[in-house]
């Protein structure tokens, strides 16, 4: 978007936006001469000032600003948009004057702005709408999120894009041209492909801003549909009208920026990219599969300054901390993190070794990783380079000539890895590594359906830990949850050790800051599986899920469930998400009531 209002701050220098935050008690006298001081020095306007520094966040600084301007404030999230102003208003003039059309009335238009529009904005938006203009406030946030929705992300790249291969096809049917034409179709292409390359760019960058994890773009046969995967759950991103296009187009910009063969279009493509956004790296990983309708494409968006925790940032409580900080410093044995893609293994993995590196650093840390997702000081980091034959298992057997003490896998994803990963635990290595399962328990299994004998699993595993991501309820809109059913109250109940009628849940209303989802953020569950002599004798007896399972509880094992009901218990996510996680565990015929 191309902002071009003129900012009118009332009060020649701004001190009246200042003056009122300081009068609510949002701002302090020394905030607002620091803004001051902003505002001289950026040459930018008090309430940017404001929200540069940090003193307060949007929807408090534009309400203070419509005061300022005398005009209405509104929560977009709350405005019924009417599809006759959307009509009316062109996606080229509403993302020029970043403006959002609410409703026409007798010929005047609500529209909302983030910048309090000029006289001159006013004038050119009367003549080329042919309406009067009846202006009112919002947030930035708000504004570009509707605008997006209404018209699609990238709408006016792909406007013009739509517009270029137009003029590109009348060109083409004259038949012959001169030199001076083709020059013009020449730079035609060229601007046709510098389109693309951002409308690819604004597509990952818009990505990144909202925390996203995932990026889908899916062809079907009359439309592109682009999603983003944000606190583990999936959102629809609208796109405008003729995107699909250009869906060729983008596949192809991916490939060259993956550098794979853009003519092959009949196998899955692999592939990394690695970009830079204002100095912050970002690995993404690409997987492209063919599909009815056009090739389908999946972006892992990895980014190395988020990946990173540190063990007291991981969301264990102390006793787990304690468990998992003694597991890591042992002399030998596997460690195994379990749970499905995008759960966090990798983070926790990471946090790990780098409390062993840091209280141990006489200790060799060597790691095997496809891809290597975070650079980690003072640890040897290798590669996997599969066509060319390192693969985990040939890696792991020269790893072992370097006389490592802790060594970390990837993944175990087959038996000559897991059998090489047993050996050089039985052999005094320490082995961390993930694994695809339901629960921590079925560790076991999984290892001995690869073909490794159950004795070896006993002798070798020390211990195996599941986790998920559930989402952190907003802090801004956070409230009580007062429908709380009696199941539930009481499964909080026995886990927090307190009477039912004490129970206390939360949830998230829904505000700006949260994008009026209710959650910001995600926070992990956990599910300790620690073998003992018993347990080991059980594994290696090949005793089933269930009875290792049972025994592991009575021995005090949590379930991830039990886990979420003790984080929902402190605040930390809702009822709802727990139950979204976890309820494949809890399924049953005796239904409660508050559920029918």
């Amino acid at each position: 978007m191309n902002p071009q209002n003129t900012l009118v701050t009332m009060g020649g220098n701004g001190g009246d936006v200042l003056s009122i935050l300081i009068a609510q008690g949002h701002i302090t006298e020394e905030q607002a001469e620091q803004a001051r001081r902003r505002m001289r020095r950026a040459a930018v306007a008090s309430h940017q000032a404001v929200l540069d520094l940090g003193y307060a966040n949007q929807e408090v600084v534009y309400r203070a600003l419509s005061e300022c301007n005398g005009l209405p404030f509104v929560i977009l999230a709350k405005e019924e948009i009417s599809e006759e102003a959307t009509q009316k208003v062109p996606a080229k003039v509403a993302l020029h004057y970043n403006l959002v059309p609410l409703a026409i009335n007798r010929g005047t238009l609500r529209a909302a702005f983030f910048n309090p529009p000029s006289l001159r904005d006013r004038e050119n938006l009367r003549l080329v709408l042919g309406l009067r203009l009846e202006p009112v406030l919002s947030t930035p946030g708000e504004i570009n999120a509707v605008l997006k929705r209404i018209y699609g992300l990238g709408a006016e790249k792909v406007q013009q894009i739509r517009k270029e291969r137009q003029g590109n096809r009348l060109y083409e049917g004259k038949g012959a041209f001169d030199d001076s034409q083709t020059e013009q179709l020449g730079a035609a292409n060229a601007t046709d492909e510098a389109s693309i390359i951002n409308l690819v760019n604004e597509i990952i960058f818009e990505a990144m801003e909202l925390g996203t994890t995932d990026i889908h773009i899916e062809p079907f046969r009359e439309n592109i549909r682009l999603r983003y995967r944000i606190d583990g759950m999936l959102r629809e991103i609208p796109t405008p009208a003729g995107m699909v296009e250009l869906h060729d187009a983008i596949v192809s910009r991916l490939k060259i920026m993956a550098k794979l063969n853009i003519a092959e279009k009949r196998l899955p493509h692999d592939g990394r990219i690695r970009v830079n956004i204002g100095g912050d790296f970002a690995d993404l990983r690409v997987s492209i599969m063919p599909t009815r309708f056009g090739e389908t494409i999946c972006l892992r968006i990895l980014n190395r300054s988020s990946i990173f925790l540190e063990m007291s940032q991981l969301g264990l409580n102390k006793r787990q901390h304690a468990i998992l900080k003694q597991l890591v410093n042992l002399p030998h044995g596997i460690l195994l993190v379990t749970g499905p893609t995008g759960s966090g293994k990798t983070t926790t993995l990471y946090a790990a070794l780098a409390q062993v590196r840091d209280s141990n650093p006489e200790r060799k840390i060597i790691t095997v990783e496809n891809p290597v997702e975070y650079e980690l000081e003072g640890t040897s980091q290798i590669q996997m380079h599969a066509e060319i034959g390192l693969t985990f298992a040939a890696a792991l057997r020269s790893i072992l000539r370097h006389d490592p003490d802790i060594i970390l896998v990837g993944e175990i994803r087959d038996n000559e890895t897991a059998d090489i990963a047993i050996q050089s635990a039985l052999t005094g290595h320490l082995v961390l590594s993930t694994l695809h399962t339901n629960d921590s328990v079925g560790a076991v299994n999984r290892l001995v359906n690869m073909g490794i004998e159950p004795y070896l699993v006993a002798a070798a595993l020390s211990a195996a830990l599941a986790q998920r991501l559930v989402r952190r309820i907003c802090p801004h809109c956070k409230t009580e949850d007062r429908e709380i059913t009696r199941r539930v109250r009481a499964e909080i109940a026995d886990i927090m050790g307190i009477p039912p009628e004490d129970v206390q849940a939360w949830k998230g209303e829904g505000c700006l800051e949260c994008n009026h989802t209710g959650y910001r953020g995600r926070v992990a569950i956990y599910e300790f599986f620690l073998l003992d002599e018993e347990l080991q004798d059980m594994v290696a007896a090949h005793r089933a899920t269930g009875e290792l399972r049972k025994a592991a509880i009575e021995r005090g094992m949590r379930t991830l469930r039990d886990d979420g009901w003790e984080k929902v218990a402190l605040g930390l996510t809702s009822i709802e998400e727990i139950q979204r996680i976890t309820s494949t565990f809890q399924i049953g015929y005796d239904i409660d009531e508050d559920e029918l």
